[in-house]
């Protein structure tokens, strides 16, 4: 089943939040958010393939503007103009976090913080640094889980789980939940019961 415009907009403004960035508007058939990074000026993103989003991307030719589809690299390659490069996929998701896990292991701290709709999560090893991380943010139709990671070293021990049951406990209501995974990160959110509602394929042209 296709994501619906209105699981991928709030998706979208939910992520808005949690990194402090513009609230996604009605663009071409998709939502834009103007990020004006180091690495990407614009994004635009789509439920579905449009006439709308093939016209936008004949209007760019620079890098630093991205277009993204709720579908596979495959089915967004086939449309972009040619100079277009695919980055790896992911996956659109949705699940039921639950907010119960195991305990930290020996050795380990964790921290949570919350402001406003905004929520994060740090687990630190005993020299302090940083060993997993997550953050989070709800609104009033979503409650969006992001930048969810577990440092190299310290993998294979349940702290990315952890880190998902402490974010899930902030919850304040009965919102679905999503989250954008690496191919990696899915099979863990798989492992959790969550599942895969769409590929998750991007699109730019590259720097010379």
């Amino acid at each position: 089943m296709p994501v619906s415009s209105t699981t991928l907009h709030s998706w979208l403004a939910a992520r808005s939040v949690a990194r402090g960035l513009p609230t996604p508007v009605s663009d071409h058939g998709g939502y834009r958010v103007n990020t004006n990074s180091d690495t990407e000026i614009c994004r635009w993103v789509f439920a579905r393939p449009s006439m709308e989003m093939v016209e936008l991307a004949r209007t760019i030719d620079r890098p630093g503007y991205f277009i993204k589809l709720c579908g596979s690299s495959d089915e967004l390659r086939s449309v972009m103009p040619s100079g277009w490069r695919l980055d790896l996929e992911r996956y659109f998701m949705t699940g039921r976090q639950a907010s119960t896990s195991q305990p930290l292991p020996k050795g380990y701290t964790i921290e949570i913080e919350q402001s406003g709709m905004i929520r994060r999560v740090a687990i630190r090893c005993e020299t302090g640094d940083l060993a997993a991380s997550g953050h989070a943010a709800e609104i009033p139709s979503a409650f969006i889980y992001d930048r969810i990671e577990t440092a190299l070293a310290h993998r294979r021990k349940g702290l990315g789980r952890i880190v998902m049951a402490s974010l899930a406990r902030t919850k304040y209501s009965d919102v679905p939940e999503l989250l954008v995974a690496t191919n990696e990160g899915r099979l863990l959110y798989e492992a959790l019961g969550w599942h895969v509602l769409s590929p998750y394929a991007t699109a730019s042209i590259p720097c010379m």
